[in-house]
């Protein structure tokens, strides 16, 4: 199951809000074997994928246009804005 997140990104190498949509996997514990212990199944981390990047007031999709560098900070920062976030709600 997966979700979208909208993230508002100040992008001063361009000098322009971006509207990043991003899609959420929570992490998944694999299951064990109970009576060995063994794993039977691969733990996998949440994992934030930038989905697609629009000016605030535009349909455009600009995700395929963006240097990957720009796109490599719009992650970074997303997934540290989304953690501080989750960590304020179990405040």
């Amino acid at each position: 199951m997966s979700n979208q997140y909208e993230f508002l990104y100040e992008c001063d190498e361009l000098g322009l809000r971006l509207r990043c949509l991003f899609e959420y996997e929570p992490e998944e514990i694999g299951s064990i074997e109970p009576m060995s212990g063994m794993k039977l199944e691969p733990d996998y981390p949440e994992v934030w994928t930038l989905v697609s990047v629009f000016l605030p007031n535009s349909t455009v999709d600009l995700s395929g246009v963006l240097h990957p560098d720009v796109i490599f900070r719009v992650e970074s920062d997303a997934a540290i804005y989304f953690e501080e976030l989750r960590g304020k709600r179990y405040d």
